[in-house]
């Protein structure tokens, strides 16, 4: 298939530069450049590479999972969620500072090394968040719209939803409206498929912007229409989500 991630991979390599990890070191751990998990999350490359790898005399908040092996500037499934409860805090009004010390209090708590993508976090967050804030001597980190332990309820939680864990680590993101779409680390690289299918929305998508028919697409694939049609308005929403017109 056309648009494979490998093939993409190879691409963007050239304008992060270094060495992408070793197979074994990938596999089951899905595989994101920063302008992919931007997409994912509706965020934007600058945040994602400067949450990750830090900017000027800022540190990161984490080190990603590749650049801990490679130095390199993909991400893993593990960071790709973090990432998007990190911008879902951010667009609350929280700091950075609280945000920092929220990790770290989470890391020392749960004794996990990605606590925000953990089970702990989604049942037992809350309480962490509150005393990050509390301990962010600004006070700022509130936005007035979200006060109190309602920046968890209802800016967090949304973005924990989706997720399925096996044994308390983050295992799977259903990231659309139906559940026909999922993200699979050891699926794929993690990129966005359907489920029953296991073909690529991404292929699908591109597929489709150049032949603009789903009973074509359908028989090629073996998919039935419906499932084309999910697929496509995922992508588009990930585009309008980003800022980039689809077709």
């Amino acid at each position: 298939m056309r648009n494979s991630r490998k093939n993409f991979l190879k691409e963007e390599k050239r304008s992060i530069g270094g060495p992408l990890p070793l197979d074994f070191e990938i596999l089951g751990r899905g595989i994101y450049t920063p302008r992919q998990a931007a997409r994912l999350i509706g965020g934007s490359p600058q945040d994602v590479r400067r949450w990750t790898r830090g900017s000027g005399p800022s540190e990161p908040l984490w080190n990603a999972y590749y650049q801990e092996i490679d130095d390199t500037a993909e991400l893993s499934f593990a960071d790709l969620v973090e990432l998007r409860v990190v911008r879902a805090l951010r667009r609350a009004g929280i700091t950075m500072q609280a945000i920092r010390y929220a990790i770290a209090f989470a890391q020392e708590t749960f004794d996990i090394e990605k606590p925000l993508s953990s089970k702990k976090f989604q049942t037992d967050g809350s309480q962490i968040l509150m005393q990050a804030i509390e301990n962010d001597g600004e006070l700022v980190s509130l936005s007035k719209r979200y006060p109190g332990q309602k920046v968890f309820a209802k800016v967090v939680l949304p973005s924990l939803k989706n997720l399925e864990y096996d044994r308390g680590h983050v295992a799977r993101w259903r990231p659309a409206r139906t559940d026909t779409i999922v993200i699979d680390p050891k699926r794929q690289f993690g990129t966005p498929i359907l489920d029953e299918y296991g073909v690529s929305t991404e292929t699908l998508y591109s597929e489709f912007q150049s032949f603009e028919n789903f009973s074509y697409l359908s028989e090629i694939y073996e998919v039935p229409k419906a499932l084309i049609k999910d697929a496509i308005n995922y992508e588009r929403q990930l585009d309008q989500a980003s800022g980039k017109s689809s077709v």
